[in-house]
């Protein structure tokens, strides 16, 4: 017996495009820029339509979607410094995307998890109870509803007025040094405008039995938690659950030193009017130096809604020496 109904009308998602560009270059070409902005249309996109409970089935996918990009990107490079034998060279990066949901047929929206898919939203929209803090008075927590708040998470409401996970603005710096065949070259990049649920962090600041004995706990409940009536607290009292809510939603921007690679080009060596060794290259690589964000968890930088236990960006270093024969 069939699980889901078939639909001999599906098609393939189109997308339409367009993209506009200019590329400008001033003071003997020192200077270089390059702007496009573009806009976006993806059609006919899959939809989960509701069906009659006579039908034997809860809905059938159909082409009724429809999501739009608009966005505006620009590469700058300035030469600082350009003589024979020492050159400075900066340039940033930088991309603003703007997602929208345009229309789902006859729905308005439906939900993947924790975000949820909504006319009117960008994807990725998180969709959870606010919590508002611990009732003094009890240890509870308090979670907002339509009307005000309450103690309890299943009369709260959930929202998604909290932002997306797909960062809306990314991009990236750059210096490149060259002097008498020695070089540096640096990179750091960089997101904005983007949230992340830290689960991880839901995890470990549950201070309720069941957590306590599975699950390392934060030192953030030290002096945080309820647990006497009058008790200003961050964290309810260890009967209580927060829940899945908004307070592990966290800021997941971040600057991060991801590159700097740093060496010598050994010029030709020659022995009886013969070339030995066309060239050479002394080397060394160094990743993800360093990063700066309010995010908490492990590594803000990820392209998933939740971050739970992700294996970090990875710091590395590589030595290394090239011959060309």
């Amino acid at each position: 017996m069939p699980s889901t109904p078939g639909n001999a009308n599906l098609k393939i998602e189109k997308v339409e495009k367009l993209n506009i560009g200019v590329d400008v270059a001033a003071i003997d070409n020192r200077v270089r820029l390059s702007v496009d902005a573009y806009q976006e249309k993806t059609k006919d996109l899959f939809v989960s339509q509701p069906l009659s409970a006579t039908t034997g089935f809860g809905s059938l996918a159909i082409n009724a979607g429809q999501m739009s990009n608009k966005g505006l990107e620009f590469d700058l490079k300035v030469d600082v410094l350009r003589q024979n034998k020492f050159n400075v060279t900066v340039g940033m990066n930088h991309a603003i995307n703007v997602n929208n949901i345009d229309d789902l047929g006859l729905v308005n929206e439906y939900f993947l998890g924790t975000f949820v898919i909504r006319k009117g939203l960008p994807y990725g929209s998180h969709y959870n109870p606010e919590y508002l803090g611990v009732d003094p008075a009890n240890g509870r927590p308090i979670y907002r509803t339509n009307t005000g708040t309450t103690n309890d998470i299943a009369q709260a409401g959930s929202y998604a007025d909290y932002g997306t996970y797909l960062p809306k603005h990314v991009g990236g710096l750059t210096l490149d040094v060259n002097y008498k065949g020695f070089y540096v070259n640096a990179l750091f990049s960089y997101q904005f405008d983007v949230v992340r649920s830290n689960n991880t962090r839901n995890w470990t600041t549950d201070g309720t039995t069941g957590y306590v004995s599975a699950v390392n706990q934060s030192r953030e409940l030290i002096g945080n938690i309820w647990t006497q009536p009058g008790d200003q607290a961050r964290f309810p009292s260890p009967r209580y659950a927060k829940g899945f809510t908004s307070s592990d939603l966290e800021d997941a921007k971040f600057l991060r030193f991801r590159s700097l690679d740093f060496g010598y080009m050994i010029p030709e060596i020659r022995a009886n009017g013969k070339a030995i060794i066309k060239n050479a290259r002394v080397y060394a690589n160094f990743q993800n130096l360093a990063i700066w964000s309010p995010w908490t968890g492990v590594d803000p930088e990820d392209n998933n809604n939740i971050s739970l236990v992700e294996y970090p960006n990875p710091k590395m270093v590589v030595f290394g020496v090239d011959f060309k024969f």
